[in-house]
């Protein structure tokens, strides 16, 4: 009788220490996945605060902003750039819809110097804009080109500021196929595959605080074919961290001519 109940009882202490180490086990492996999850959500956050942290980005949209101040300072242009993904998508959906079924043929591949440069006076960035290709060969694309469209390339050179961080994005750099009536943000996710095959390196954000010169090719799909097209570079107003000390935006415009 009590090697019975010393055997039941070594059942049941073995069955709880089973437990005890499983559930053990179970909370260790839970508790990195939770640090996990909050340390990227950390990471991300501290992106964001690293574009930025005025009044204006804080009430915006998960978006990165293009230009952000350093801890001193913000160009605030969130609110702009939230706009990059739901124009993006409202340009590059159904490939080339809206776009005239008439339009002209998507012509030879070529390319074509610019030679355009301007500095950014309060952040201090130089922005050299060297060449297009007009006519993209693209795939992707065929149904925009087939429909009256074009795929076109631009070369960008950047030597970013020192006076603040954050960053300078593609979504800076805006087309229109209408004399500057209306702009869109460019596509290049859409074609970055074809591009790299070509040669045509696509550009990359720019952290200010990384310095250096980084240059690349942004691509866009105008829906109607054009001669020439307007390209705006935008970089909106902000405030200097800490002060009332306004950073007025910046603007400017230049054309990319016919092949």
């Amino acid at each position: 009788m009590k090697r019975a109940n010393r055997a039941a009882f070594t059942a049941a202490a073995l069955l709880s220490c089973t437990l005890t180490f499983s559930g053990c086990s179970l909370i260790s492996q839970a508790l990195p996945q939770q640090d996990g999850t909050a340390g990227e959500q950390a990471e991300a956050d501290g992106q964001d605060q690293g574009t930025g942290s005025t009044e204006s980005e804080q009430a915006g949209s998960d978006e990165p902003a293009s230009d952000s101040g350093a801890s001193s300072a913000d160009e605030g242009s969130a609110a702009s750039e939230a706009g990059t993904t739901s124009d993006e998508d409202a340009s590059g959906t159904d490939d080339g819809a809206g776009g005239s079924e008439e339009g002209q043929s998507s012509g030879s591949q070529a390319e074509v110097s610019i030679g355009e440069s301007f500095e950014d006076p309060e952040m201090q960035d130089k922005i050299e804009v060297l060449s297009a290709v007009r006519n993209f060969d693209s795939s992707k694309k065929a149904t925009s080109i087939e429909l009256g469209g074009e795929v076109v390339l631009l070369e960008v050179k950047i030597t970013p500021g020192q006076k603040y961080s954050g960053l300078i994005q593609s979504g800076a750099f805006k087309i229109s196929d209408d004399g500057g009536a209306d702009y869109r943000y460019d596509q290049t996710s859409g074609v970055e595959a074809e591009m790299k095959a070509a040669g045509y390196d696509p550009f990359e954000d720019v952290a200010r605080r990384d310095g250096g010169t980084h240059q690349g090719w942004i691509a866009y799909v105008p829906d109607e074919k054009q001669d020439t097209y307007k390209i705006r570079y935008e970089r909106g107003a902000g405030k200097v961290m800490g002060t009332d000390e306004k950073v007025p935006e910046f603007t400017t415009t230049f054309d990319i001519p016919s092949a």
